[in-house]
């Protein structure tokens, strides 16, 4: 049991966001973030957390989801842990040079000595993806199946297939929709010192370029571990489950749950890879433990609901619809909290309470990774640190 905090970079509360707008501008408070995330990273560290990962998100004035380069964040907290690893949930794809990212994603492999992860998104805000995805035609998808959301797609599995092929091959060329290496008819003056010292066949006989050679190659081999931000549905399980990739499961009730994680099972064993029930799969979950059960309600009103108010509007209380339920989410004269509870996405409760729930989830999937949605900056740094502590027990004694 491999737990990663997913970790959303909050700049201030929300009170404090409100009198200083645009927060996201405001120097001072960034300083103060980046120092709670290096204190958060050295309690992981030290508390025994497997990894610790960041959003990409861009253009966010209001505070929240303040990661524009989780690659950035990766290698600094990197550099004040010890055997933490660090990555994202995710990288969105379209809205990056593919090149580009294969070659900063293996120089951070490399100054981290492996303690790296590669995490995968399409993305869903469009009010930033159509500006930085418009170089490769790409904008925002909520997966609709729309002409948009199929462009997404393409630019997306053709930016991952060269990105791998740049992790892993010595010479690399590449032609395809949206991209052409090397670029057509490209001469080399240095062709010679190439032939002496480069990959073979890189330039021909008349100095012309005809394949290029992306440095450095990982430190991990083949490339870091990939995970898949975010998968609800049969159709990305299956995609994983093809590709090799790891999935991290936002589905709440624990039935969707087990159709997801069969699904990853069933289509990895078709292609060679016999992994059981839960291996090579995210469960994505919230957990708080509380001293008293009275407690609860002013968890969720302080720690749950400022960020999941902001969630609704991009879709994710599709996360809490029970089997077979039609109508809105949550249901009329029920609470978001009641809702989350019900649905067995929040783990809330007495330490007793909670260890059970999450002994429940290991016992009849033994997930291999769980993600832990952590929401810095609405919560002190010593309740932070005693949630993580608490957490960790938890995490020890269920494994």
């Amino acid at each position: 049991m491999k737990t990663i905090l997913q970790v959303y970079p909050i700049m201030a509360d929300p009170e404090t966001r409100a009198a200083k707008r645009p927060v996201g501008r405001d120097a001072e408070q960034y300083q103060v973030m980046l120092e709670y995330l290096v204190h958060t990273a050295k309690t992981a560290d030290r508390l025994g957390y497997w990894g610790m990962c960041h959003t990409e998100h861009h253009f966010h004035s209001e505070g929240l989801e303040v990661s524009p380069d989780p690659g950035i964040l990766n290698l600094y907290l990197g550099l004040h842990t010890k055997e933490l690893r660090l990555g994202q949930l995710g990288y969105v794809l379209p809205t990056r040079d593919p090149i580009r990212l294969a070659e900063q994603t293996a120089m951070i492999d490399h100054m981290l000595q492996g303690r790296f992860f590669v995490g995968l998104a399409r993305g869903y805000q469009r009010r930033w993806t159509n500006v930085l995805g418009q170089r490769y035609g790409a904008q925002g998808t909520y997966s609709d199946q729309s002409e948009i959301d199929l462009k997404n797609r393409r630019v997306f599995e053709e930016h991952l297939n060269l990105m791998r092929k740049a992790w892993t091959e010595d010479a690399i060329e590449w032609k395809q929709e949206g991209y052409m290496v090397p670029y057509p008819n490209t001469d080399w003056p240095a062709a010679d010192l190439t032939r002496e010292a480069g990959v073979p066949g890189e330039v021909d006989d008349e100095g012309i370029v005809q394949k290029v050679s992306v440095v450095p190659s990982p430190y991990q081999k083949p490339h870091p571990p990939l995970f898949q931000a975010f998968s609800v549905s049969p159709a990305t399980m299956e995609w994983c489950g093809e590709q090799d990739i790891i999935p991290t499961v936002l589905q709440g009730p624990l039935e969707r749950v087990q159709e997801l994680a069969e699904t990853f099972q069933r289509v990895c064993k078709e292609h060679g890879r016999d992994y059981a029930l839960g291996e090579h799969i995210a469960i994505v979950r919230e957990v708080y433990i509380v001293d008293e059960r009275e407690d609860i309600d002013e968890y969720v009103e302080k720690y749950v609901a400022p960020v999941w108010t902001y969630f609704k509007h991009f879709g994710f209380y599709e996360t809490f619809r029970l089997p077979g339920e039609e109508g809105p989410v949550p249901s009329p004269g029920e609470t978001l909290a009641e809702r989350m509870v019900k649905s067995q996405y929040l783990l809330i409760g007495t330490m007793d309470e909670v260890k059970a729930k999450v002994q429940e989830v290991q016992d009849r999937f033994h997930f291999e990774y769980w993600v832990l949605l952590w929401q810095i900056g609405l919560m002190s740094k010593e309740k932070s640190d005693q949630q993580l502590e608490r957490f960790a027990e938890i995490m020890h004694a269920v494994s």
